[in-house]
């Protein structure tokens, strides 16, 4: 008999973008078998969040959150999340395609740091958390193009 399961199937994926820069990452999920999976016939929803890290050490800079916010810098509104800059999802497809977009406006918005994030789905009652990880973000030093 067995003495351990582990139902955790995150992959660890640490990000790098840049404040002020548009933010789109493509992501295409896989059943076992590596065929892309329906995400506009099963209509599942996604959730991505950043949030500061109450364990701080001494080369991460986190910003005093909004009051009621808990840290969270970047949310998603499609679950909900209530944030002054949340990511959208597009291009989703049947072949297990996902973007996850942020405008080079919001972008702006968004203090440099490092910060941790996860990236989740949703479909009927399973809820799955499929990456997480260091999301950093470096300052620009252009300011706005017009």
């Amino acid at each position: 008999m067995a003495s351990k399961i582990n139902l955790d199937i995150t992959d660890k994926l640490d990000i790098t973008c840049r404040q002020g820069d548009t933010f789109e990452l493509t992501l295409t999920l896989k059943d076992s078998s590596g065929v892309g999976l329906p995400l506009l016939t099963n209509d599942y929803s996604f959730l991505m969040q950043v949030r500061g890290s109450s364990q701080s050490a001494s080369n991460l800079r986190i910003p005093s959150p909004q009051p009621g916010s808990e840290g969270l810098i970047i949310g998603s509104a499609e679950l909900g999340a209530k944030s002054k800059y949340n990511f959208t999802f597009k291009d989703v497809d049947n072949s297990g395609n996902v973007t996850v977009f942020l405008s080079a406006s919001d972008m702006r918005g968004v203090p440099n740091g490092r910060f941790k994030y996860d990236f989740q789905y949703k479909v009927g009652d399973t809820h799955r958390t499929l990456l997480e990880g260091t999301f950093k973000v470096n300052s620009d030093v252009s300011k706005a193009i017009s």
